[in-house]
């Protein structure tokens, strides 16, 4: 379907339909009178209102009025389930119709448009072919039939619908409309500009805008110069002729935005929005626009318009939020978002930005008793959780930290970020094996999550299984050959257990080239060299992993280890004192303490005593 007139063709049948559901024709002339459309109601018996039954002796004589009774209630009542939207009992009530009045096609014609709404396309078509067949003059059957064969992309039968009908009735105006829509689905596109300037120019026609609009919508689809000219012209016509029609605006920037002068449309849309506005759709437009550039107070001043004009105001009165944070006005954020919540307080995306915004103002009781009230089945509930649990550590409240996670994992287990968080806090708080076990559920039940896996094996090197460690991190490494964390756990732990150091080595680098200004990394690489024995590379690297990380206290002494091969003993000792301040491991204190002594007492051998001096 040409793109330029998908909503034209859309209008077809519904435009139609509209149309054939008209008053009496001359085929039921003398009989009942069938009022014209499905959405009127003037005939409509009311349902205690039965028809009469025929007298005894009505069997070898057919009572007229008998007849036409019948037929009216029938209609009627097909009028009134088509407004209560009961097609198939309408169909019904407009079949029996015809049974009580087989001549009318204006019936006929009327249980065609009940077929069509009710999506029966070829008992519609058929209905009305049957009208076109007795009535060839009819020209709402018609037009209906051309609206028909159009939505069939049957666009050939279509076309000699409607030129019978604008030879039946030259006049006609919904014809030239629809032909013109036709003639632009099958790209013959001069043909379509030829039917649209005919309304165009016609006096009758109430709405010649529209009709340049059409040209205009024609002529973008051809990509000649001339004809692009010929389209904006038709806009500026269609412009002139309503100064207000928004379709053209729209459309006159969409022409601009095809020959990427961006700045041309919007500077139009913003003039039309000044004199002619405010419009929502040109608001909407423009609000995106503005919003894709960063442009956060032109956006707002749209957002306003659909916030006060729009179909939909809770939406834009969100994005009007959204943009107060990015510009980090969390009061008035607070206050917008706190009015959405009035009028949609089951919306937990906006309890969840609400939450986010207290979290970031440090209002933390607020913003964890909205976490929690987001359900379990939203989208959000997983990083509402995490988020609530966070703070809740944060507030030195581990423990119901923990148990919001293990509420969270209860209500919702396939969560894998959720059992995550949930071994960090256990880790933290030294369950060791509690934290084993819930990782252990959880990369059963999703296997391919590296991140879990990686957690996992930490948690085993906690607990002194170096195997599977080991295990769980080359199975990291396989499922994501880039996992950072994976490469430089796997590869210290080959360098501490003194094994495999050439493929630590290789690890290593891998993972420095990923990460070259992460300071654990470096450490890890220069560890392994140590290991290797390749001092001066070693010192190098580990210099450079104290300046990223320079508050770690075992790289401080991985340094002060490398300083002491390469006889840079001084160097050493006061890298020592630094692991020795920045230690909080009783155990590697005294380690450490141990190294200071040793070079204290290198230095204690190396002065001569006083005596030696032969004074």
């Amino acid at each position: 379907m040409s793109r330029a007139f998908k909503g034209l063709a859309a209008l077809l049948i519904p435009m139609t339909v509209l149309i054939t559901s008209c008053a009496t024709t001359p085929d039921n002339e003398g009989r009942a009178s069938y009022y014209d459309s499905a959405y009127n109601d003037h005939n409509r018996a009311p349902a205690s209102m039965t028809p009469p039954t025929p007298s005894s002796d009505a069997a070898s004589t057919i009572d007229p009025t008998y007849m036409r009774t019948q037929a009216d209630y029938h209609f009627s009542m097909g009028e009134a389930y088509s407004l209560d939207g009961s097609r198939q009992k309408a169909i019904e009530a407009f079949k029996m119709t015809l049974v009580y009045d087989p001549a009318s096609l204006a019936v006929r014609l009327r249980l065609a448009t009940e077929y069509l709404r009710a999506g029966f396309i070829s008992e519609s078509i058929e209905q009305a072919e049957e009208v076109a067949k007795k009535d060839p003059k009819n020209v709402d059957a018609r037009l209906l039939l051309g609206g028909l064969y159009s939505a069939m992309k049957n666009y050939d039968k279509a076309v000699v619908q409607y030129e019978q009908v604008m030879k039946i009735k030259p006049d006609n105006l919904e014809a030239p409309l629809y032909l013109g829509a036709v003639w632009s689905e099958q790209k013959q596109f001069d043909k379509a500009v030829k039917s649209f300037e005919s309304l165009a120019k016609n006096p009758d026609y109430a709405s010649p805008h529209l009709a340049w609009y059409y040209i205009g919508r024609v002529r973008s689809e051809q990509r000649e110069a001339k004809y692009q000219k010929a389209s904006e012209e038709a806009f500026h016509k269609a412009l002139k002729i309503k100064p207000d029609h928004a379709d053209s605006a729209l459309a006159l920037n969409s022409l601009y935005q095809q020959r990427k002068q961006e700045d041309k449309g919007v500077q139009f849309l913003l003039r039309f929005q000044k004199e002619q506005g405010p419009n929502v759709r040109v608001a909407e437009l423009l609000s995106q626009y503005f919003i894709e550039k960063n442009k956060f107070d032109e956006a707002y001043e749209q957002l306003e318009t659909l916030e006060q004009n729009g179909d939909d105001p809770l939406s834009a009165k969100l994005r009007m939020a959204l943009i107060l944070i990015e510009k980090k006005i969390y009061d008035k954020a607070t206050a917008k978002l706190e009015d959405i919540l009035k009028e949609a307080p089951e919306s937990d995306k906006v309890r969840f930005y609400l939450a986010a915004v207290y979290e970031e103002t440090k209002q933390d009781d607020k913003a964890i008793a909205h976490f929690r009230r987001i359900p379990a089945d939203s989208t959000y509930f997983e990083e509402a959780t995490i988020h609530a649990a966070y703070l809740m550590k944060g507030k030195n409240r581990l423990d119901d930290a923990i148990a919001i996670l293990e509420k969270g994992l209860a209500a919702k287990k396939e969560a894998p970020q959720m059992y995550a968080m949930y071994a960090s806090l256990l880790d933290e708080k030294g369950e060791f094996q509690k934290a084993e076990a819930s990782l252990a559920q959880a990369i059963t039940k999703f296997p391919e999550n590296a991140q879990l896996r990686f957690y996992y094996g930490t948690i085993n090197d906690r607990l002194g299984n170096k195997t599977k460690v080991i295990e769980h991190m080359e199975k990291v490494i396989e499922l994501d050959p880039n996992h950072v964390q994976g490469l430089n756990y796997l590869a210290f732990t080959w360098a501490e257990s003194n094994e495999r150091l050439d493929e630590a080595e290789k690890l290593a680098r891998r993972a420095t080239d990923l990460e070259p200004k992460d300071g654990y990394i470096l450490d890890t690489l220069g560890w392994i060299l140590f290991k290797k024995g390749e001092y001066a590379e070693a010192v190098r690297l580990l210099e450079a992993a104290v300046r990223y990380q320079p508050t770690v206290s075992v790289i401080a002494e991985h340094l002060g280890d490398a300083y002491m091969k390469t006889a840079m003993s001084e160097k050493a000792f006061d890298m020592y004192n630094k692991a020795l301040q920045l230690e909080t491991d009783s155990k590697k204190i005294e380690e450490i303490k141990l190294k200071i002594g040793a070079i204290n007492g290198q230095k204690w051998q190396g002065r001569a005593p006083a005596a030696a001096s032969g004074r």
